[in-house]
């Protein structure tokens, strides 16, 4: 019995043995299965996924940002470029002593609202905010970093506020050419103008270097690191003059202070010869290192702070606007240059037909319902019998109307296209727009009427200056160019933007008829106002108005200049824009006087020689003038003795005894010549309170008016003319001066057609 019991517990135990062996096999087969399945996920499904993070622990990049491009004039002056600056940051709750403990919340707060652009309670409240880092201010300057070094130092911080290497955009003339520059966003890129167009060529290609590192981010050897070097961006220089800029930027903001109605105005210069735009002026402007602050405008301060952002946002968006490229207006009579280079390329008209046209007051253009439309002259009185040299020096409308009756839609609408009107110009300047024209098949007898003298029609200033420019190139069209020349910083090699020529648009004997018919318009015409003493000028006027219905928007003044008349080397556009003054709103009297100051100094600037040397005004009558003395030195009787002797008058509100008192400084200085009886000021010293004064409006007043209202408050003067009125003053008025500046004045005829 013994022997089977223990026969049955063998079997069991085998039994069990083997149940366990195959549950065994089993488990492990189904891990082995597991185990491989997992594997073929790893690999076949998340392989590529994991081998990126494997990559990605064991691969630290390092980004090398490539140095911005410098914006230089045609001269090589610096206009815009990326200076080493700083971003600074810490670690709340990580700022600690060289000794590992924690500096306090308080005197962190204490040290950062000293240095930088935040306050104490602004300061604590980002620390005690749970962030585990703070930025503390970006773009941070060498003088501020060399403070916040210090304090560090002094109190003895070693680690937890990190100074990271940065770049910021620094224009060094502020506002100079500010619409037509433009800037830059906090991450170096560019926002408007050239900064924006030309981004790409300025920015440059980032680089960097991969390096293998263990598990802590140690770096394991340099034989696998990977070293991809920085693209830096390109140089431009521009075919702007510095120097002509402000010269533009000088006259026209005088300009604008005179016509204090005035919205805006700009200035192009260019040569027609290169295409090269040598200025490009908008007012109002802006400071390009700070182009979000509140610029004194329309608005007073309080008015700007009232608006919402969004009304804030849309006012700077205008403000920053290239208004000579990026806006278009209706160009008025500066257009009838155009049309009358149509009329005599195609034959149609001659300079000096006598009795070609006939203005008498208006012109019927069409009939509606059996009454006639006719169009007004800009001048009441009409102009008569007139050839079309006549009608160019009196912009008379009516004369321009039969022209383009006479030439016909079609005909004008080729030679449009000719001086490229429907297409965009300036794109590569900022966003451009191109000419807005009534479509040919809608164009009526009223449309032509109203396109031949400059109205009901839009193009941009950019537009109309590179037409004339045309004509003033012996009838070639040239595209205006803004970049000269660029310069790769890697290499030093230097690509040369050329000139390009679109088309013959006119033949140079017609391009010459219509220079000397400008010519004409400023020697016995509406632009007598731009004439320059010994240059050759030619020039057109033109005032354009409102549109129906948009009365508030007010005129535009514009004139559009030439010099020389022969081999012509600069062509000049000034354009004020929301005139609301009934009585100075024309073009002639407001922008040609604008545009012959430009002239007067940007041609000798440029070598352009003077066609005399017979000088007529004042100013240069060396028998009537007498130099300043340097009286610097001399006791305070003295030096009024010796001022005295020499025909000035001496102010002086020195305290003390004139026998012992020196002088120090004296206004006008050393050198200047004025006639007899001018005053100079005196004084004892050199931070004595200045004679301050507000320079009054002399504009338009005949000259011995100006000179006794000037005299009068104590301020000298010098004449360029001697007959006539006073057509511009530098200063201008309401500036506040020193008794004794000089105040120079522009003397032209009085001109009553200056349309």
């Amino acid at each position: 019995m013994i022997s089977i019991a223990k026969g049955k517990k063998k079997i069991n135990d085998d039994i069990w043995l083997k149940i366990r062996l195959i549950f065994f096999g089993i488990v492990i087969t189904f891990c082995f299965l597991f185990v491989v399945g997992h594997i073929m996920i790893i690999q076949f499904v998340e392989g590529k996924e994991l081998s990126e993070k494997a990559y990605n622990q064991q691969v630290k990049n390092q980004i090398l940002s490539p140095s911005r491009g410098t914006i230089y004039d045609a001269n090589g002056e610096i206009l815009a470029q990326s200076i080493a600056v700083d971003t600074v940051s810490l670690n709340p709750g990580k700022v600690t002593y060289a000794n590992n403990d924690i500096v306090p919340d308080e005197e962190i707060a204490e040290g950062m609202s000293n240095i930088f652009n935040i306050t104490y309670e602004e300061m604590m409240e980002e620390l005690q905010s749970g962030k585990s880092v703070i930025v503390i201010e970006k773009k941070v300057e060498k003088d501020k970093i060399d403070k916040l070094n210090e304090w560090i130092k002094e109190k003895g911080i070693s680690a937890g506020i990190n100074i990271d290497e940065d770049s910021k955009r620094y224009y060094p003339y502020n506002e100079l050419a500010s619409n037509l520059i433009g800037f830059c966003g906090t991450d170096n890129t560019g926002q408007t103008g050239l900064e924006e167009r030309w981004n790409d060529v300025l920015t440059g290609t980032a680089g960097k270097v991969v390096t293998t590192t263990d598990v802590n981010g140690n770096a394991i050897s340099d034989e696998d690191e990977q070293y991809v070097a920085s693209q830096n961006g390109s140089n431009i220089y521009l075919t702007i003059d510095a120097t002509i800029q402000s010269i533009a930027e000088r006259y026209l903001e005088q300009a604008m202070v005179e016509n204090p109605t005035a919205d805006s105005g700009n200035v192009i210069i260019m040569n027609p010869q290169t295409g090269d735009i040598l200025a490009m002026a908008t007012n109002p402007d802006y400071n390009l290192n700070s182009p979000s602050s509140y610029i004194p405008t329309k608005l007073t301060e309080e008015e700007w702070n009232a608006l919402q952002s969004t009304e804030k946002t849309n006012k700077l968006l205008e403000l920053w606007t290239n208004k000579a490229v990026s806006d278009t207006y209706e160009p008025g009579s500066t257009f009838k240059l155009i049309n009358a280079a149509v009329g005599l390329e195609e034959g149609i008209v001659e300079t000096d037909t006598e009795n070609d046209f006939l203005c008498t007051g208006s012109y019927v253009v069409a009939e509606e319902n059996g009454e006639p439309i006719q169009i007004s002259c800009w001048r009441k009185e009409p102009h008569g019998a007139l050839s079309l040299r006549g009608a160019l020096c009196n912009s008379c409308n009516p004369a321009f109307m039969q022209l383009g009756e006479r030439i016909g839609a079609q005909t004008l609408y080729k030679y449009y296209q000719a001086f490229n009107l429907f297409e965009t110009v300036g794109s590569d300047i900022a966003k451009a727009y191109k000419g807005s024209f009534t479509p040919l098949d809608s164009v009526g007898p009223v449309e032509l009427a109203t396109a031949s003298f400059g109205q009901r029609f839009e193009i941009s200033p950019l537009q109309l200056i590179s037409a004339v420019s045309a004509i003033c190139n012996d009838g070639v069209l040239v595209k205006p160019k803004i970049v000269k020349q660029i310069e790769n910083t890697d290499t030093d090699s230097i690509e040369v933007i050329e000139t390009e020529e679109i088309r013959q648009v006119i033949s140079k004997q017609t391009a010459d008829e219509v220079k000397g018919m400008m010519q004409s318009v400023v020697t016995d015409g509406t632009g007598g106002h731009a004439a320059v003493e010994g240059f050759s000028i030619g020039g057109k006027s033109g005032t354009s108005e409102p549109r129906v219905g948009h009365e508030d928007e007010g005129y535009v003044a514009s004139f559009i200049a030439i010099s020389p008349i022969e081999n012509t080397q600069v062509v000049v556009l000034v354009a004020l824009y929301g005139i609301n003054d009934e009585n100075h709103h024309q073009g002639g009297q407001q922008a040609g006087p604008v545009a012959g100051q430009i002239l007067s100094e940007v041609l000798p600037y440029l070598g352009i020689t003077s066609n005399t040397n017979s000088e007529s005004s004042e100013q240069t009558d060396t028998n009537n003038l007498i130099a300043v003395p340097d009286i610097k030195g001399k006791t305070m009787s003295e030096a009024t003795k010796t001022l005295q002797d020499l025909g000035f008058e001496v102010i002086s509100n020195a305290a003390g005894d004139p026998q012992s008192l020196i002088v120090q400084d004296q206004m006008p200085k050393y050198g200047v010549s004025l006639s007899k009886n001018s005053v100079i000021c005196l004084y004892s010293s050199e931070t004595e309170e200045r004679l301050q004064v507000q320079v009054p409006n002399v504009k338009e007043k005949p000259v011995e008016q100006a000179i006794n209202i000037l005299r009068a408050k104590n301020l000298n003067v010098q004449l360029d003319g001697t007959e006539g009125v006073v057509v511009s003053q530098e200063p201008t008025y309401e500036t506040s001066v020193e008794q004794g500046s000089v105040i120079h004045l522009v003397i032209k005829e009085k001109l009553t057609d200056a349309q």
